[in-house]
C-alpha cells in the first residue's frame, strides 16, 4: 500500500466532507473521486465510505486507486538512462532523433515502447503518462507519472516555481554579454500542421536565457522556460534572430544533424513528501563535438 493511500485526519478538516479532503488536502481531480465512487475504493476507520460522510479528527481514510489497463503501445527493448525513479514517477534522458511517444506514422522506436518493455518485465500497469513532452530531435528530461493521480499533482505544479525546466541551447549568431527575455505569444502557423509562430491570437508564451558563451558567429545558451508552448524556444529563438542551430525549420544553420537543444535539468517538488528533486543529465556528445569547434575557431 502506498503511503498516500492512507491518510490521518488532522483537525483542519474535521467536520467537512470526505469530499472536501480529497479535493483540497489531495488535490484529486473530479474523474479520480468519481472513479473512487464507482468502484467504492474508500473505507473510513476500516469500514465502508461515501463522499459525503463528515470527518472526525483522527480518521483513517483509505483510499484504493483502480488498477490501470495496458495501452496498446507495443513494448520494444531498448536501453533506457533512468535519472531517478520511485514508485511514484521515473525520469528519462532522451536521446535525440525518438520520439516521446507513438504516432500513426512512427509505432515504433519511441520512448513509450521502451517505457512499456521496462514496465512489463518489472510487472507494472504499461500506462504511459508523461508530464513534460520534448520534440523527436531535443535530447534530455522527460517525467513520467506511474499512476493518473501523480500525473495530474505534476500537471498542476507545471508553470509554478515548483517546477523549473532548464535547458542548454546553441544559436546561430554572436549574443556576447546579454540575457534577456522574450515574451510572445504562439500560435499554429496557418495551413500548417507543425509550425508554429508568433502572433498576437497566440498563447502567452514567456522564455528567460543567458548567454554562458559567444564565438565568433554562435552562442551558448541557459534558458528557463516560464511556460510551455508546442516548439516554444525555437519558436522564440527564431523570433529574436538567433534559431537554434540545425533547426532549418525555423531558419537556423545546418552545422548540425538536428537541433541543438538539451534539457539538461529539472527542479521540482516530489508530488508527495514535497521534498525538493533536482535532476540533471549531462550534455550529449553531438553538442559537445559541435562546441568544441566552434571554440577551436575562434
Amino acid at each position: 500500500m502506498k503511503d498516500y493511500n492512507i491518510h490521518t485526519i488532522n483537525a483542519a478538516f474535521a467536520g467537512r466532507s470526505i469530499e472536501s479532503f480529497l479535493k483540497g488536502e489531495l488535490k484529486l481531480s473530479r474523474r479520480t473521486i468519481s472513479s473512487l465512487k464507482r468502484n467504492q475504493s474508500l473505507r473510513l476507520n476500516g469500514g465502508e465510505a461515501r463522499t459525503n460522510m463528515q470527518l472526525k479528527e483522527g480518521d483513517i481514510l483509505e483510499i484504493t486507486l483502480a488498477a490501470e489497463e495496458s495501452e496498446s503501445i507495443l513494448p520494444e527493448p531498448m536501453e533506457l538512462d533512468i535519472v531517478y525513479e520511485d514508485e511514484y514517477l521515473i525520469v528519462i534522458n532522451k536521446p535525440y532523433a525518438m520520439p516521446v511517444h507513438p504516432t500513426k506514422g512512427h509505432i515504433m522506436g519511441t520512448l513509450a515502447n521502451g517505457l512499456v518493455y521496462y514496465w512489463m518485465n518489472n510487472e507494472r500497469s504499461t500506462v504511459i503518462r508523461p508530464v513534460n513532452r520534448l520534440d523527436k530531435d531535443t535530447s534530455g528530461l522527460v517525467v513520467f507519472a506511474k499512476n493518473s493521480h501523480i500525473q495530474h499533482l505534476l500537471s498542476l505544479s507545471m508553470g509554478k516555481p515548483e517546477f523549473k525546466k532548464r535547458y542548454t541551447a546553441i544559436v546561430d549568431g554572436s549574443m556576447e554579454g546579454r540575457e534577456g527575455t522574450v515574451d510572445a505569444p504562439i500560435a499554429r502557423e496557418i495551413d500548417q500542421r507543425i509550425k508554429r509562430v508568433v502572433r498576437e491570437d497566440g498563447d502567452s508564451s514567456v522564455t528567460h536565457y543567458q548567454v554562458l558563451e559567444c564565438y565568433k558567429d554562435a552562442a551558448l545558451l541557459d534558458i528557463i522556460l516560464e511556460t510551455g508552448r508546442t516548439h516554444q524556444i525555437r519558436v522564440h529563438l527564431s523570433y529574436i534572430g538567433h534559431p537554434l542551430i540545425g533547426d532549418t525549420l525555423y531558419g537556423g544553420s545546418d552545422r548540425m544533424d538536428r537541433h541543438a537543444l538539451h534539457a539538461y535539468e529539472i527542479t521540482m517538488k516530489h508530488p508527495i513528501n514535497s521534498n525538493w528533486l533536482k535532476l540533471s543529465a549531462e550534455m550529449p556528445k553531438d553538442m559537445k563535438d559541435l562546441l568544441e569547434c566552434l571554440r577551436r575557431k575562434e
